[in-house]
Protein backbone atom coordinates (compact mmCIF):
# COMPACT_ATOMS: atom_id res chain seq x y z
CA UNK A 1 0.00 0.00 0.00
CA UNK A 2 3.08 2.26 0.17
CA UNK A 3 2.59 3.30 -3.47
CA UNK A 4 -0.95 4.53 -2.88
CA UNK A 5 -1.87 8.16 -2.32
CA UNK A 6 -3.77 8.13 1.00
CA UNK A 7 -5.69 11.30 0.15
CA UNK A 8 -6.84 9.87 -3.17
CA UNK A 9 -7.72 6.48 -1.69
CA UNK A 10 -9.73 8.17 1.07
CA UNK A 11 -11.74 10.06 -1.55
CA UNK A 12 -12.55 6.77 -3.25
CA UNK A 13 -13.38 4.90 -0.05
CA UNK A 14 -13.31 6.32 3.46
CA UNK A 15 -12.52 2.93 4.99
CA UNK A 16 -9.96 1.96 2.38
CA UNK A 17 -7.28 0.94 4.88
CA UNK A 18 -9.67 -1.31 6.79
CA UNK A 19 -10.96 -2.82 3.53
CA UNK A 20 -7.39 -3.44 2.36
CA UNK A 21 -6.63 -5.22 5.64
CA UNK A 22 -9.70 -7.45 5.24
CA UNK A 23 -8.72 -8.29 1.66
CA UNK A 24 -5.19 -9.10 2.81
CA UNK A 25 -6.53 -11.38 5.53
CA UNK A 26 -8.54 -13.26 2.92
CA UNK A 27 -5.57 -13.50 0.55
CA UNK A 28 -3.31 -14.93 3.26
CA UNK A 29 -5.90 -17.40 4.53
CA UNK A 30 -6.45 -15.74 7.91
CA UNK A 31 -10.17 -15.61 7.11
CA UNK A 32 -12.37 -17.47 4.65
CA UNK A 33 -14.97 -15.90 2.37
CA UNK A 34 -17.68 -16.13 5.01
CA UNK A 35 -15.34 -14.31 7.37
CA UNK A 36 -14.66 -11.75 4.65
CA UNK A 37 -18.36 -10.92 4.38
CA UNK A 38 -18.69 -10.78 8.16
CA UNK A 39 -15.72 -8.41 8.42
CA UNK A 40 -17.03 -6.14 5.66
CA UNK A 41 -20.45 -6.04 7.32
CA UNK A 42 -18.76 -5.29 10.63
CA UNK A 43 -17.19 -2.18 9.13
CA UNK A 44 -20.41 -0.55 8.07
CA UNK A 45 -23.04 -1.83 10.52
CA UNK A 46 -22.19 0.33 13.56
CA UNK A 47 -21.59 3.47 11.50
CA UNK A 48 -24.79 3.16 9.49
CA UNK A 49 -26.97 2.33 12.50
CA UNK A 50 -25.54 5.22 14.51
CA UNK A 51 -26.16 7.75 11.74
CA UNK A 52 -28.93 10.33 12.11
CA UNK A 53 -30.26 10.67 8.56
CA UNK A 54 -31.05 8.26 5.69
CA UNK A 55 -28.11 9.45 3.60
CA UNK A 56 -25.55 8.69 6.30
CA UNK A 57 -27.42 5.47 7.06
CA UNK A 58 -26.54 4.45 3.49
CA UNK A 59 -22.90 5.45 3.79
CA UNK A 60 -23.14 8.92 2.26
CA UNK A 61 -21.31 11.68 4.11
CA UNK A 62 -23.26 14.59 2.60
CA UNK A 63 -26.84 15.78 2.34
CA UNK A 64 -29.67 15.59 -0.19
CA UNK A 65 -27.87 17.93 -2.58
CA UNK A 66 -24.61 16.00 -2.61
CA UNK A 67 -26.53 12.72 -2.81
CA UNK A 68 -28.15 13.90 -6.02
CA UNK A 69 -24.81 15.13 -7.35
CA UNK A 70 -23.05 11.82 -6.70
CA UNK A 71 -25.86 9.31 -7.29
CA UNK A 72 -28.24 11.03 -9.67
CA UNK A 73 -26.42 9.78 -12.76
CA UNK A 74 -27.72 6.28 -11.97
CA UNK A 75 -30.91 7.50 -13.65
CA UNK A 76 -29.08 7.38 -17.00
CA UNK A 77 -29.10 3.59 -16.78
CA UNK A 78 -32.90 3.49 -16.54
CA UNK A 79 -34.40 2.94 -19.98
CA UNK A 80 -37.82 1.34 -19.38
CA UNK A 81 -40.43 0.54 -16.76
CA UNK A 82 -39.57 -2.28 -14.40
CA UNK A 83 -38.73 -3.70 -10.99
CA UNK A 84 -35.42 -2.44 -9.58
CA UNK A 85 -33.42 -4.32 -6.94
CA UNK A 86 -31.01 -2.20 -4.90
CA UNK A 87 -28.43 -4.58 -3.46
CA UNK A 88 -26.98 -3.24 -0.23
CA UNK A 89 -30.06 -1.08 0.23
CA UNK A 90 -29.22 0.01 3.80
CA UNK A 91 -31.70 2.78 4.75
CA UNK A 92 -33.61 2.46 1.47
CA UNK A 93 -32.78 5.99 0.32
CA UNK A 94 -31.69 4.78 -3.12
CA UNK A 95 -34.97 2.91 -3.51
CA UNK A 96 -36.77 6.19 -2.98
CA UNK A 97 -34.42 7.96 -5.35
CA UNK A 98 -34.74 5.56 -8.29
CA UNK A 99 -38.51 5.66 -7.92
CA UNK A 100 -38.39 9.46 -8.21
CA UNK A 101 -35.74 9.53 -10.95
CA UNK A 102 -37.80 7.11 -12.99
CA UNK A 103 -40.93 9.20 -12.58
CA UNK A 104 -38.99 12.23 -13.78
CA UNK A 105 -38.33 10.28 -16.99
CA UNK A 106 -41.94 9.09 -17.21
CA UNK A 107 -40.88 5.57 -16.18
CA UNK A 108 -42.59 3.35 -13.62
CA UNK A 109 -39.78 2.01 -11.47
CA UNK A 110 -40.83 -0.44 -8.74
CA UNK A 111 -38.04 -0.42 -6.12
CA UNK A 112 -36.97 -3.41 -4.01
CA UNK A 113 -34.07 -3.81 -1.60
CA UNK A 114 -31.69 -6.49 -0.36
CA UNK A 115 -29.11 -6.23 2.40
CA UNK A 116 -26.83 -8.71 4.13
CA UNK A 117 -27.32 -6.95 7.50
CA UNK A 118 -30.73 -7.71 9.08
CA UNK A 119 -30.71 -4.58 11.23
CA UNK A 120 -30.38 -2.38 8.14
CA UNK A 121 -33.31 -4.12 6.48
CA UNK A 122 -35.33 -3.47 9.65
CA UNK A 123 -34.28 0.18 9.52
CA UNK A 124 -35.43 0.48 5.91
CA UNK A 125 -38.73 -1.24 6.73
CA UNK A 126 -39.34 1.25 9.54
CA UNK A 127 -38.58 4.17 7.22
CA UNK A 128 -40.55 2.76 4.29
CA UNK A 129 -43.45 0.75 5.73
CA UNK A 130 -45.31 0.91 2.42
CA UNK A 131 -42.42 -1.06 0.85
CA UNK A 132 -41.71 -3.33 3.83
CA UNK A 133 -42.57 -6.48 1.88
CA UNK A 134 -40.08 -5.47 -0.82
CA UNK A 135 -37.11 -5.51 1.54
CA UNK A 136 -35.15 -8.72 2.02
CA UNK A 137 -32.20 -10.05 4.01
CA UNK A 138 -29.60 -12.01 2.08
CA UNK A 139 -26.19 -12.24 0.45
CA UNK A 140 -26.55 -11.46 -3.24
CA UNK A 141 -23.87 -14.05 -4.04
CA UNK A 142 -26.35 -16.84 -3.23
CA UNK A 143 -29.73 -15.13 -2.83
CA UNK A 144 -32.59 -16.06 -5.14
CA UNK A 145 -35.86 -14.13 -5.26
CA UNK A 146 -38.91 -16.18 -4.33
CA UNK A 147 -41.63 -14.24 -6.11
CA UNK A 148 -40.14 -12.61 -9.17
CA UNK A 149 -36.98 -11.63 -10.98
CA UNK A 150 -35.98 -8.03 -11.60
CA UNK A 151 -35.65 -5.80 -14.64
CA UNK A 152 -32.80 -3.87 -13.01
CA UNK A 153 -30.29 -4.98 -10.39
CA UNK A 154 -27.76 -2.52 -8.97
CA UNK A 155 -24.63 -3.76 -7.19
CA UNK A 156 -21.34 -2.37 -5.93
CA UNK A 157 -18.06 -4.17 -6.73
CA UNK A 158 -17.33 -4.67 -3.03
CA UNK A 159 -20.20 -7.12 -2.61
CA UNK A 160 -17.79 -9.95 -3.44
CA UNK A 161 -14.02 -10.42 -3.23
CA UNK A 162 -12.38 -9.23 -6.45
CA UNK A 163 -11.62 -12.78 -7.56
CA UNK A 164 -15.32 -13.69 -7.25
CA UNK A 165 -16.89 -10.77 -9.09
CA UNK A 166 -17.51 -12.65 -12.32
CA UNK A 167 -19.17 -15.47 -10.35
CA UNK A 168 -21.38 -12.89 -8.67
CA UNK A 169 -22.40 -11.43 -12.02
CA UNK A 170 -23.11 -14.87 -13.47
CA UNK A 171 -25.34 -15.69 -10.50
CA UNK A 172 -27.30 -12.45 -10.92
CA UNK A 173 -27.74 -12.94 -14.66
CA UNK A 174 -28.85 -16.55 -14.20
CA UNK A 175 -30.91 -16.34 -11.02
CA UNK A 176 -31.96 -12.78 -10.19
CA UNK A 177 -32.36 -10.75 -13.39
CA UNK A 178 -35.04 -11.27 -16.03
CA UNK A 179 -33.64 -12.50 -19.33
CA UNK A 180 -33.64 -9.07 -20.95
CA UNK A 181 -32.86 -7.17 -17.76
CA UNK A 182 -30.00 -4.82 -16.94
CA UNK A 183 -27.31 -5.32 -14.30
CA UNK A 184 -25.89 -1.97 -13.20
CA UNK A 185 -22.47 -1.97 -11.55
CA UNK A 186 -22.08 1.22 -9.53
CA UNK A 187 -18.30 1.54 -9.37
CA UNK A 188 -18.17 4.76 -7.41
CA UNK A 189 -14.90 6.67 -7.65
CA UNK A 190 -11.92 5.61 -9.76
CA UNK A 191 -8.88 7.21 -11.34
CA UNK A 192 -9.83 8.97 -14.54
CA UNK A 193 -7.60 6.99 -16.89
CA UNK A 194 -8.06 3.47 -15.51
CA UNK A 195 -11.22 1.36 -15.48
CA UNK A 196 -10.03 -1.04 -12.80
CA UNK A 197 -13.33 -2.61 -11.86
CA UNK A 198 -14.64 -2.93 -15.40
CA UNK A 199 -11.39 -4.57 -16.54
CA UNK A 200 -11.90 -7.40 -14.04
CA UNK A 201 -15.29 -8.17 -15.56
CA UNK A 202 -15.25 -7.21 -19.25
CA UNK A 203 -13.12 -10.19 -20.30
CA UNK A 204 -16.05 -12.48 -19.52
CA UNK A 205 -19.11 -10.25 -19.87
CA UNK A 206 -19.76 -7.63 -22.54
CA UNK A 207 -20.32 -4.12 -21.20
CA UNK A 208 -23.25 -2.53 -22.99
CA UNK A 209 -23.10 0.97 -21.58
CA UNK A 210 -21.33 3.22 -19.13
CA UNK A 211 -21.62 6.66 -17.57
CA UNK A 212 -19.09 8.76 -15.70
CA UNK A 213 -19.16 12.20 -14.12
CA UNK A 214 -16.40 14.39 -12.66
CA UNK A 215 -15.44 13.97 -9.02
CA UNK A 216 -15.84 17.22 -7.11
CA UNK A 217 -13.02 16.39 -4.71
CA UNK A 218 -10.15 15.71 -7.12
CA UNK A 219 -9.82 16.12 -10.88
CA UNK A 220 -7.85 12.88 -11.07
CA UNK A 221 -11.00 10.97 -10.17
CA UNK A 222 -14.36 10.33 -11.80
CA UNK A 223 -17.50 8.62 -10.57
CA UNK A 224 -18.50 5.69 -12.74
CA UNK A 225 -21.07 3.06 -13.44
CA UNK A 226 -21.50 0.57 -16.26
CA UNK A 227 -24.12 -1.97 -17.17
CA UNK A 228 -24.46 -5.45 -18.61
CA UNK A 229 -27.66 -6.36 -20.39
CA UNK A 230 -29.07 -9.86 -20.14
CA UNK A 231 -28.86 -12.26 -23.05
CA UNK A 232 -32.47 -11.62 -23.99
CA UNK A 233 -31.95 -7.88 -24.40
Amino acid sequence: MHDLDPKLEALKERGWQEVAAINQALATGQIDEEGWHAAMAGLIKPAYLAAQNPYAQAGHSGDAETWEATRGFIAEALHRDGAFLDVGCASGILMESVHRWGANQHLRIEPHGLDIIPELVQLAQQRLPHWADRLHVGNIRTWRPKARRFDFVLIRPEYAPAARRTQLIRHILDEVLVADGRLIVFVGSEERGVRRVESTIAAEFPVHGRVEIPHAGDQRLVRRLFWIDGCGA
